[in-house]
């Protein structure tokens, strides 16, 4: 008989147990998206599109830089808290491709790029131009990197420089003027810049 009440303790003590874990386990961070390798380690998690500075909607030029190969092309940037859109323009004018982003899915086509460049590649690295820099502090602390945001006096204007880092290396350089932001990815080994048309 006092086996048996000692059983029906333990086995009652058992289940509290599992359901006391369960109410204490923390859930793991859920992105719709593909988390992007900034480096071979560390991967940041997309911000949602609420994150974003200040809206954009002009004509852009983007000059661009991987390895030896460079390109010029135009585009269309909306930007708002609801999304990303991009459209991009070959010379003649035909649209060349198509990125869009907002808080359930990214998509991106283009016959200039290898099919391998990801969505959220591209999309990281406009998040890291120009999205909020508390919020992307924060992302990539979560990620391993470290974002030192600095204030440079330029000819005539302030220049914002955001520098990513992994340890003590730099990883990216992020220049915004007024009238042009210039990336620099010096890990990957590849720049662009978008400048506003007018």
């Amino acid at each position: 008989m006092k086996k048996n009440l000692l059983g029906r303790v333990l086995g009652l003590l058992a289940v509290l147990v599992v359901f006391f874990l369960a109410a204490c386990k923390t859930e793991a961070r859920v992105s719709p998206y593909a988390p992007v390798p900034v480096t071979n380690r560390a991967r940041y998690f997309l911000l949602p599109p609420s994150a974003i500075e200040e809206p954009l909607d002009m004509p852009q030029q983007i000059i661009g830089r991987y390895g030896e190969q460079e390109f010029i092309m135009d585009c269309w940037v909306q930007a708002n808290e609801r999304g990303i859109t991009i459209a991009l323009f070959n010379s003649f004018g035909t649209e060349a491709g198509y990125l869009a982003f907002t808080d359930g899915a990214v998509s991106f086509f283009s016959s200039l790029f290898p099919p391998a460049l990801k969505a959220e590649y591209i999309v990281a690295d406009f998040q890291f131009c120009f999205y909020r820099a508390d919020l992307l502090t924060q992302a990539l602390k979560d990620s391993g990197l470290r974002l030192v945001v600095e204030i440079r006096d330029g000819i005539g204007e302030s220049d914002e420089v955001r520098t990513i880092f992994s340890g003590k290396q730099a990883i990216a350089e992020i220049v915004k003027t007024k009238s042009a932001v210039t990336l620099k990815n010096f890990l990957r080994d590849y720049s662009y810049t978008l400048r506003g048309i007018f």
